[in-house]
């Protein structure tokens, strides 16, 4: 379903003779009125209820071209697919509230790469004093009150140390779950979007490296979550994840790449292997009935559909994740519950 009315209400960015032109102030106020309607519009026409965070996804998408979201928009368009309130709730949690979060750990790491700097260099004085005062102590052998005196400080000295180090190693900790809790998907509790973009361009470029990149769907998943709610359906985005996991190796990473969408990458694998383990991962998602753990209710059978594709030399981010989403919505055109590679 298109997201707007007529070709020339498409998303900015997917028509490169569609621009939107400089105005003046009156021009301003009625374009920004337009383009108000035309989110009114467009949430209206997926159903979506009108809230700010469907407002503020849908009206970024439509004004700002080059933004991540308005981009995920023209791949969703392009694709055919549904615009949900799970997608678009994983749009913002992921691109508008995480910039906030990126932002904050930034400062947070800055901060914290200087409050280990000084206490670095607390470290190498306080180590450095030890050694000075042992040296003085050994020169003069017989001087009783210098060794005593310096044992003293010596032992200050190294419960100083013992301390910094201890808040070294505190301040370590606190960023390590502070960075885990950033690129952690909160719902699954696998790596998030935003650990997938910050990975990728970097496994991309290893010369070393051989990479198959996978994205898998839940099949009409808008009909499980229309039909049984948002409980039900957060359930069966995390029964999906964590059946995905069971089956991949432990050198494979597991992803959640939109509101009902994964991404796995598979590190030096030849396709075949790529291939049977997806397959091993479809066979096993179809064959079960998928109940809520405290209600009993079942949601019924569920399925999958998955694309492989093998990154090329020269790609970034944004084209290997192309090819391998052609794949998946090749095998979602020829029926659904299937791979295609």
């Amino acid at each position: 379903m298109s997201l707007c009315r007529a070709a020339w209400c498409r998303w900015p960015g997917a028509d490169p003779d569609l621009t939107l032109a400089p105005a003046t102030q009156d021009e301003g106020n009625q374009n920004v009125t337009w383009m108000c309607d035309q989110v009114l519009e467009n949430i209206k026409r997926h159903g979506l209820e009108c809230d700010p965070k469907a407002f503020h996804v849908l009206f970024l998408g439509l004004t700002e071209p080059e933004t991540d979201i308005a981009r995920e928009l023209r791949r969703l368009e392009g694709a055919g697919a549904p615009l949900t309130a799970r997608t678009v709730a994983f749009l913002y949690e992921t691109y508008i509230q995480g910039s906030v979060e990126a932002d904050r750990h930034k400062s947070v790491v800055h901060s914290s790469q200087a409050r280990t700097r000084a206490i670095s260099q607390s470290a190498r004085t306080s180590s450095d004093l030890i050694t000075h005062l042992m040296t003085c102590a050994e020169a003069q052998p017989d001087d009783t009150a210098l060794r005593h005196t310096t044992l003293q400080l010596r032992s200050e000295l190294e419960q100083h140390l013992g301390n910094i180090l201890a808040q070294a190693d505190a301040l370590d900790g606190e960023l390590r779950a502070y960075q885990a809790e950033l690129f952690t998907d909160a719902l699954t509790g696998v790596p998030n979007r935003r650990f997938l973009e910050a990975e990728l361009p970097a496994r991309l470029s290893a010369a070393d490296l051989s990479l198959h990149i996978a994205l898998i769907d839940i099949d009409h998943f808008k009909k499980i979550n229309d039909a049984h709610g948002h409980v039900i359906g957060d359930h069966a985005i995390r029964v999906v994840a964590r059946l995905i996991q069971t089956h991949l190796r432990p050198q494979d990473v597991l992803c959640r790449y939109g509101g009902e969408e994964f991404c796995v990458l598979f590190y030096n694998t030849e396709p075949a292997e790529c291939l049977s383990l997806l397959e091993t991962i479809r066979s096993d998602i179809s064959r079960r009935t998928i109940y809520h753990n405290r209600t009993g209710q079942s949601f019924g059978p569920m399925t999958i559909s998955a694309g492989l594709a093998q990154s090329q030399p020269g790609d970034d981010l944004e084209t290997a994740l192309q090819r391998a989403d052609a794949q998946m919505y090749a095998a979602k055109s020829t029926g659904r519950n299937r791979i295609s590679a």
